[in-house]
């Protein structure tokens, strides 16, 4: 049967082990949203599939007549489609913060990530990007102080995006001591990923690189 032979119902096509991928099923989770999940191996995708998707990246969603293939268009459109609870802020101005956090997370954070987990780095260069992701993240400690969440009083977005990163840490290499200076970080750490929003999103191959506590 056609993986696309079901188009009345929405569905995500997704690997069970990137962080783009994670970040739609933890939204998905948190909105409480009725949607089949297909696991697919990003490296031998169906020709079906690279028909509507001809970057050939995942996740991709499908919902009715509507094909979204890039992660944060597809967390915006769910969160539009579904808006309870909301995941971005009603205040345009506030809005406009969380989506520049996003952009500024995924240049700086997701391309030094990827570039760790693809593998594809020489030791030197990669102890080097190793290095530099595990500034940014620790720089985010001084922002953490502050409110619950990332810049933000509520569960949104940007923690969605900022999680999955941050669970995959340690099968990059990075390590996060636990110390009074990396405090407001352990606890973020531990709050978000301890909610059961993010405890569901995870794939058996996610629950193996940390404990859920």
């Amino acid at each position: 049967m056609s993986l696309l032979s079901n188009r009345s119902a929405m569905v995500l096509f997704h690997d069970d082990i990137g962080h783009r991928s994670q970040k739609v099923r933890i939204v998905i989770a948190e909105k409480g949203i009725t949607c089949n999940l297909e696991v697919l191996s990003k490296d031998d995708l169906p020709k079906e599939i690279l028909e509507i998707n001809p970057d050939g990246h995942l996740p991709l969603l499908l919902d009715r007549e509507l094909s979204l293939y890039h992660s944060g268009l597809i967390v915006e459109y769910l969160d539009e489609r579904f808006p309870h609870p909301p995941l971005l802020p009603v205040y345009p101005v506030l809005r406009a913060n969380i989506r520049l956090y996003i952009k500024r997370i995924e240049l700086d954070w997701g391309s030094r990530f990827d570039q760790l987990a693809d593998g594809n780095l020489k030791e030197a260069q990669a102890k080097k990007v190793r290095q530099e992701l595990k500034s940014l993240v620790v720089s985010s400690c001084a922002l953490l102080k502050e409110k619950p969440f990332f810049m933000n009083d509520e569960f949104s977005l940007v923690d969605c995006c900022i999680a999955p990163m941050l669970w995959r840490l340690p099968s990059i290499g990075i390590e996060i001591p636990n110390d009074a200076k990396h405090k407001p970080l352990n606890l973020y750490m531990k709050r978000v990923f301890t909610m059961p929003s993010f405890i569901e999103s995870l794939t058996e191959l996610e629950r193996e690189m940390r404990e859920v506590s």
